[in-house]
């Protein structure tokens, strides 16, 4: 009896309690280096930022006052060209008037040709009634809608040349054959200058027909579908005297002698 009290008291052998004891832990080791490794790694990355950072608060002063000079060069770039523009405008008119002079003397019916073909090509400014319209983006409007594009400008001036009109000019720019306007990241352009909005177009034309049919244009229905489905903003008004000015980058490119 007592051999079997000792095998129920004792299932396992003693060797096997004592192997186990003697036997070294295989995970302890491994798990605690996995830990060491781990803090310093996020000891190094941390390290890392901060010399990042501190990198960057010293250069912040640096960037800013490079940008800041490169503001002012291209508003001195700007103010510089301006002053070229209207530099350009006074010779025109000098020359127009030396030429006018001299076929006064000469020829009436060319100086009327010569001064219908100016009209035409936007070399000369243009006064009388017409219509004014003036576009705007949405209150809310944001990179996706509500912000008027390149597309929409062209859409509205091509209905107002559909309609009629005579002379158009975006912002005192006058447009002409040569006249492009496009998009230049959130910027639209006319003759290469950057626009922004509101955006007030001037057609001179006659206001009894021109309002009409500039609504019934594929350009004015284009734009009206923008202002009932993405709140774009337009005002349309007709005006007993509007003034569009002349392209002043327009110069002679051909020229030839007449006929004597």
């Amino acid at each position: 009896m007592s051999l079997l009290n000792n095998l129920m008291a004792h299932p396992l052998d003693e060797g096997y309690a004592i192997s186990a004891r003697a036997r070294p832990l295989t995970g302890g080791p491994k798990k605690a280096r996995h830990r060491i490794m781990l803090v310093v790694a996020f000891v190094v990355l941390g390290f890392l930022l901060a010399i990042a950072a501190s990198q960057n608060y010293r250069a912040a002063p640096a960037a800013e006052k490079q940008r800041n000079e490169l503001v002012e060069r291209v508003e001195q770039a700007d103010g510089r060209l301006n002053d070229l523009r209207n530099r350009q405008t006074a010779l025109v008119g000098e020359v127009r008037g030396l030429q006018a002079g001299a076929l006064s003397e000469s020829d009436a019916a060319l100086q009327k040709k010569v001064d219908d073909l100016e009209l035409q090509v936007g070399s000369i400014a243009v006064t009388g009634p017409g219509l004014k319209v003036v576009v705007d983006d949405a209150k809310n409007a944001d990179d996706k809608e509500g912000r008027l594009l390149d597309v929409d400008l062209q859409q509205l001036v091509n209905g107002l040349w559909t309609a009629g009109a005579e002379a158009i000019a975006v912002n005192g720019h006058r447009l002409t054959s040569l006249t492009a306007i496009r998009g230049a990241g959130s910027a639209i352009t006319v003759d290469y200058s950057s626009l922004n909005p509101p955006y007030t177009v001037l057609a001179i034309g006659d206001t009894n027909t021109l309002p009409a049919r500039f609504a019934q244009s594929s350009g004015g229905q284009w734009v009206q579908y923008l202002v009932s489905n993405f709140d774009v903003r337009m005002t349309t008004t007709t005006e007993d005297s509007l003034l569009v000015p002349a392209d002043a980058t327009i110069a002679l490119r051909y020229a030839k002698v007449g006929p004597k």
